[in-house]
């Protein structure tokens, strides 16, 4: 480190000097260079990365450093402001303040997420052809990708792991081993989360030789070349995964939808950040909350069954119910797959300050402070247009201003600039920051109280996603608790306004009974014209009662008149009004006759209603608790919230003042040993397995010429191959010398997914092949709940119980490794 201070200190007095990365790589350095180079960085900017360059410097146990800055660089004004003195002899400048241990570990990148590394699946490493991935990041990823892969086509699953768990291998590794011709397609929240993905996509199937070297994105603004090739090849089944949006998805994208799910040739329907489907789907974008709707049309469609898989590092037990009650096919439950843990990166911190002046000072302070890249979180646009009008003022340049108004194209600049480091300081609402995978956020700082709890720490959580310590702070003020209860109450129609637009709706049916299409975008009485706040509350009234059971939405295929010969212009005018009308229509089915009847209201969609908006106070409350006794520890708090199905994460803190008041630090232990698997349906038998779920199959050494593990193997491919291509067995239990030769083999390299089990591992939910090598001896033993089983042991292997009798002999169903081949073929 010492190396890389002083290259620091060369390059800063000669502009002229580039550094290679090799001998600059401390990110606060680089940041350090990059601001003093920038001509439009302000004196404030540059202040506060002279303090993230000497701590970090402190941090690395440099002894007592000093910088020398540019003549006129900085005034000492703001240099005091940011905790840093010059030297009025020498020059030059220094830290005034004593960093505590907290601060280190952040100025220190100190490392706070620590996995249990986990063997990754033989069938998968060899997909990725990548020796990076040579484990799962925890026994939550593994339980995921491998319940993903073998559960049923028309499963529906959710999965909760935490951030920096690898939720994106998930979508990597359904791309992988969908069929040819197939398309995954992936909701994601906005375009950079979407462009970023799709770059990762992309190197990932180009790695593994199935990349089609086109984009893998589809979004407004694109370029008309690229959104076209990207069309035609949805039509040709040569896309493979797709990224994009839910207004995309349930509009101009629909048809191609139905088209590939009619033609058996979508594979799965995913959902990133899937709890914003109950936390934005209601209000701010209805459309999260079509894809219920959406996908159990596409899947009725299907002759083979689409999986749906909803991800999200934060399910909160009310959302995950939400989900489960609108995606789950009729008759099916949920396979739920947690493996969650609190983060343990972020450093918790809170201020309560007296008045808005109060308030207002002390949020600068700390701004000038923190170390950087550092997020500036408020509640509503206004509040975030004033502060960043507020810190141009006070001497910072670099700093981005993103909100629920900010044009697309000013938010994928804003996103550009943020992930490049053009920006210090992002002043944000929470329209910012959702999926963003920018890792080397330092500080995430709120100046108003957020609506929940969950909010707060979605926001909080943009910190740390490398994995290391990172600031959160929140300073606040009493007046801004009033603003937050406001937020807290969610927009959902009364039961009386409710029923009175219903019946303006069904005025614009078309078709009759039980099923029907009404237009999203009918007007109510008293609008003068189309809007689309009108269309937003028809979209709410409708999904309240589709929650509520009284009805369900739902999409068909089109179909559009059929010409023949050349298009004509007026032909074309006849399809586009076809399509016109058609995006703007949404089918409802009827599921309580007296749907008009008051009384249905009052008793079906009033306590629905009354149940979400009680969710919403919830963590409003959950919150403000927690604000007036800090004394308690928010982990603790934390850990009752994210309980979904009453699964408790696993505990971290990376410090909060609850514990640092009981005397506590951080708490950083390896994570991701747990994870919980529900709702997995029991597995189809093959004909030839016994009723006993344990078949033993032996066989003679002696009568193969070699029995090394890669001579034995080889004489086994064809029967081997035949199982897990059938998906008789989807599980093979084996030592590591066995499992590392059926890594080589290249004849199992287009086989579907299996699962690499060691003798230790726990049993899923699969028929295994156990396979014992001669020489070997860890045959699974009994317990009361084994799974399928087929046991492939040499004859002479001694019972592990009765050692004076072979391990199959007591048993009459055993069969001779021949007799079972030819059964099983």
């Amino acid at each position: 480190m010492q190396a890389q201070w002083n290259a620091l200190q060369a390059a800063l007095l000669n502009p002229g000097l580039v550094c290679e990365t090799s001998t600059l790589s401390e990110s606060f350095f680089i940041r350090l260079l990059k601001v003093f180079r920038d001509l439009k960085s302000g004196p404030a900017d540059r202040a506060a990365v002279c303090r993230d360059a000497l701590g970090c410097a402190l941090a690395h146990s440099i002894v007592d450093p000093v910088l020398r800055l540019p003549a006129n660089a900085v005034s000492d004004m703001h240099l005091s402001r940011a905790g840093v003195v010059r030297d009025a002899m020498t020059g030059y400048v220094r830290m005034a303040d004593v960093q505590n241990n907290d601060a280190l570990d952040v100025y220190g990148h100190h490392p706070r997420r620590h996995l249990k590394a986990v063997p990754m699946d033989v069938a998968l490493r060899q997909r990725l052809k990548n020796e990076q991935f040579a484990s799962y990041q925890g026994l939550g990823q593994q339980a995921a990708i491998r319940t993903v892969l073998t559960s049923p086509p028309d499963s529906t699953l959710i999965i909760n792991l935490p951030t920096g768990s690898g939720k994106t291998l998930v979508i990597h590794a359904l791309s992988l081993f969908s069929g040819k011709q197939k398309l995954v397609l992936v909701i994601v929240p906005t375009v950079g989360l979407a462009l970023e993905q799709a770059t990762r996509a992309a190197e990932v199937l180009n790695r593994a030789d199935c990349g089609h070297g086109g984009s893998y994105v589809l979004y407004g603004g694109q370029a008309d070349a690229e959104h076209q090739q990207v069309l035609e090849r949805l039509k040709d089944g040569g896309q493979r995964i797709l990224f994009c949006s839910p207004e995309l998805a349930s509009g101009k994208l629909r048809p191609a939808l139905f088209r590939l799910a009619q033609q058996g040739q979508l594979e799965a329907l995913v959902v990133d950040e899937a709890h914003i489907i109950d936390h934005w789907g209601a209000g701010f974008r209805p459309e999260f909350q079509l894809l219920a709707p959406l996908f159990r049309s596409l899947r009725e469609h299907s002759p083979k069954g689409i999986r749906t898989v909803l991800m999200s590092a934060t399910f909160s037990d009310p959302t995950l119910q939400l989900l489960k009650d609108s995606f789950v096919l009729e008759g099916k439950q949920a396979i739920e797959i947690h493996g969650s843990f609190l983060r343990p990166e972020l450093n918790f911190n809170v201020l309560k300050t007296a008045d808005p002046t109060e308030h207002q000072l002390a949020v600068l302070d700390a701004l000038r402070c923190l170390p950087r890249p550092l997020i500036l979180y408020t509640t509503q646009k206004k509040e975030a247009e004033n502060w960043k009008h507020l810190l141009l003022g006070n001497g910072f340049t670099r700093v981005g201003l993103f909100h629920g108004s900010t044009a697309a194209d000013q938010r994928d600049a804003l996103i550009r600039k943020w992930g490049d480091d053009e920006l210090d300081i992002m002043v944000a609402t929470s329209a910012f920051g959702v999926g963003m995978d920018k890792s080397g956020v330092r500080s995430v700082l709120h100046a108003a109280v957020p609506e929940s709890l969950d909010r707060f720490y979605q926001e909080a959580g943009r910190g740390g996603r490398d994995g290391t310590a990172c600031w959160s702070w929140l300073i606040y003020h009493p007046g801004q608790l009033s603003v937050a209860e406001r937020l807290s109450q969610e927009k959902l129609i009364s039961a009386e306004l409710g029923v009175e637009r219903w019946k303006m709706l069904l005025e614009s049916r078309e078709s009759s009974g039980e099923y029907f299409t009404i237009s999203r975008s009918a007007l109510h009485r008293g609008l003068p014209r189309h809007s689309k706040r009108n269309e937003k509350w028809n979209l709410r009234t409708l999904q309240l009662m589709q929650r509520a059971g009284v009805i369900r939405l739902f999409f068909t295929p089109p179909e559009p008149p059929q010409f023949e010969g050349e298009i004509t212009p007026e032909n074309e005018q006849v399809l586009n009004d076809y399509f016109e009308d058609y995006f703007s229509r949404i089918g409802v089915q009827i599921l309580i006759d007296a749907h008009l009847a008051p009384e249905v209201w009052q008793q079906q969609v009033a306590p629905r209603r009354d149940q979400e908006k009680k969710a919403r106070a919830d963590g409003f409350s959950r919150l403000t608790r927690w604000l007036k006794d800090t004394r308690q520890p928010l982990c603790w708090q934390l850990d009752e919230f994210y309980r979904p199905s009453g699964i408790a994460p696993e505990r971290s803190c990376g410090g909060c003042p609850g514990c640092r008041n009981q005397g506590r630090g951080a708490f950083t232990p390896t994570l991701g040993h747990l994870f919980h698997l529900r709702g997995v349906e029991p597995l189809s038998v093959p004909s030839w397995m016994p009723s006993s779920q344990l078949l033993r199959v032996r066989y003679r050494p002696e009568s193969y010429a070699r029995v090394t593990s890669k001579a034995m193997l080889h004489n086994w491919r064809f029967w081997l191959q035949n199982l897990l291509r059938t998906r008789q067995v989807q599980a093979v239990r084996a030592s590591q010398v066995v499992l590392d030769e059926m890594y080589q083999d290249d004849a199992l390299k287009t086989l579907p997914f299996w699962c690499a089990l060691a003798p230790q591992d726990s049993a899923g939910g699969w028929l295994e092949l156990v396979l014992l090598m001669p020489g070997e001896t860890h045959l699974p033993l009994p317990s009361f709940d084994d799974p399928l089983r087929v046991i492939v042991a040499p004859e002479g292997l001694a019972d592990p119980y009765l050692p004076y009798r072979t391990w199959w002999e007591c048993h009459p169903g055993s069969k001779v490794l021949e007799n079972f081949v030819q059964e099983s073929q």
